[in-house]
């Protein structure tokens, strides 16, 4: 199973210190999202169909709203891996390199080597994720340096925007995020947008980078963090509250999207103020 090591989280987003033994389904998150292997054997991730190597020297960088995975080695040892989850308004204001990295094609790259420089800054976040660290500005000075290192090589400043998503998409996005406490019916949305439910797959794939199911599960997996970390409020009431008919199934898809069970997550988290 695998171990959350810690996740700080703050206005920057979330960075995660995993200790993985399984896969990763297909999915995609809002942010500018970067993986680099910490320890244990060299694994594989694939993004956008591209099989990439994450090895100790590399990073793989992932656009926001581009589908991606990962499969474990078949030798099942474990491999550590630091994965940056960065909010794009936040990065953008942080530094010019990152004014467009909302772009779908922001990292012109999905996978580089990285430089001695980036792997110090990376030791150094670790560092502060293994001590608790709670100097919210240090933490967000680090990850901003990291991704700086790494985004001088990666990043196309002048990637195209993305398309302006279709009125009938549209629709189905407002209604997508105004009911995350239900199931998504997706012949229902589709008949919401006026479409055949081919026809609104294909017009939400070529509007958002991805399907309206991988859309929808994105959705509903910020949902479950956000209220994982609030303390408060029990993982039952979070299943409840997102519309799953059990527990046991928030949990399996909560662990199919980010590895780790929705009670290992809330208790490797550690908010930052500020």
């Amino acid at each position: 199973m695998t171990k959350g090591l810690g996740i700080v989280t703050g206005r920057f987003g979330r960075v995660a210190l995993l200790d993985m033994d399984t896969s990763l389904t297909t999915h995609a998150h809002a942010h500018c999202h970067v993986v680099l292997k910490v320890a244990g054997p060299d694994q594989h991730f694939t993004v956008n169909g591209a099989v990439l190597p994450l090895k100790a020297d590399t990073a793989v960088l992932v656009n926001a709203w581009q589908e991606h995975h990962y499969a474990h080695g078949d030798d099942r040892e474990r491999s550590v891996f630091l994965a940056l989850y960065l909010e794009t308004d936040w990065l953008a204001r942080a530094d010019r390199l990152f004014s467009s990295c909302g772009r779908p094609a922001f990292f012109a790259r999905p996978g580089i080597a990285i430089s001695a420089e980036s792997e110090r800054w990376r030791d150094r976040l670790i560092e502060m994720i293994e001590t608790g660290h709670d100097d919210a500005g240090a933490v967000e000075d680090a990850i901003l340096q990291l991704t700086w290192t790494i985004g001088q090589s990666a990043a196309n400043p002048a990637s195209p925007p993305a398309r302006a998503p279709d009125y009938r998409v549209r629709r189905a996005l407002r209604s997508m995020r105004e009911h995350t406490a239900e199931p998504y019916d997706y012949d229902a949305l589709a008949g919401l947008a006026g479409l055949s439910r081919s026809r609104f797959n294909t017009l939400f794939r070529d509007c958002t980078g991805v399907t309206p199911a991988v859309y929808g599960n994105a959705i509903r997996i910020e949902a479950s963090v956000c209220a994982l970390g609030d303390g408060a409020i029990g993982i039952g009431q979070v299943s409840d509250d997102l519309g799953f008919s059990a527990a046991s199934n928030f949990c399996r898809f909560f662990q199919q999207h980010t590895g780790l069970t929705p009670s290992d997550y809330r208790r490797a988290m550690a908010p930052l103020a500020g």
